[in-house]
């Protein structure tokens, strides 16, 4: 197992982070956890230890063919396999917007999330550290700002947002994001999906829009 994975210190750091982390090798099955992580799982860490991420999330296509997780027809498109994939090849990949489909032994129920990877040092072994954040409560409107409405929601949901200095335009998104925005209402921010990037957005005149990446 990498990095002495009984070391307190690192078990600690693992835990420490907010978001759900797993360590995986390049066939994507997971040697460790974080608490969050086995929370997202709903299943505690010695149960999935050497399980495809697919199995251990329960995705609906890891049950699409008899081999299991990565081995199906929607596999080779999956950005969870291809992030860890690049990721052990030099590259960075850090927040790429993926719809997660779990449920195949339970409800079935569609999540937007963000995943980072990051290569592990470990000696001659290809590991990798991803992450995992679950973003569907942002595609919800977050904010109900404006000059005449006083500010809701919990303090978490009211600080800064660090908006480009341009705005944009309607037509500077892309064709499905229009539709959305095309109903926004004045002064109230949501999150947007602009490629790979999860994006807030808030409308300020009749065409034009503040944005910056979540």
């Amino acid at each position: 197992m990498p990095m002495e994975l009984g070391n307190a210190h690192y078990r600690t750091s693992l835990n420490a982070l907010p978001i759900p982390a797993f360590v995986v090798n390049s066939d994507v099955q997971i040697l460790d956890l974080n608490e969050a992580a086995a929370d997202f799982c709903g299943r505690k860490r010695e149960a999935v230890h050497k399980i495809r991420g697919g199995e251990a999330l329960q995705c609906v296509h890891s049950a699409d063919v008899s081999e299991g997780c990565g081995r199906g027809p929607f596999c080779k498109d999956c950005v969870i396999r291809n992030s860890i994939t690049k990721c052990l090849e030099g590259q960075t990949i850090s927040r790429k917007v993926m719809k997660l489909q779990l449920g195949y032994k339970h409800e079935a129920k569609d999540l937007q999330v963000l995943i980072t990877a990051s290569p592990i040092p470990d000696g001659d072994k290809k590991l990798a550290l991803v992450m995992v954040e679950d973003i569907t409560d942002r595609q919800k409107p977050v904010y109900n700002i404006s000059p005449t409405t006083p500010l809701r929601g919990s303090p978490v949901l009211r600080q800064e947002i660090d908006w480009h200095p341009r705005p944009r335009t309607l037509k500077e998104f892309p064709e499905e994001t229009q539709v959305r925005l095309r109903q926004l209402d004045f002064n109230r921010t949501i999150t947007v999906c602009v490629g790979d990037h999860a994006v807030y957005v808030r409308r300020i005149r009749l065409n034009q829009f503040l944005w910056c990446h979540a």
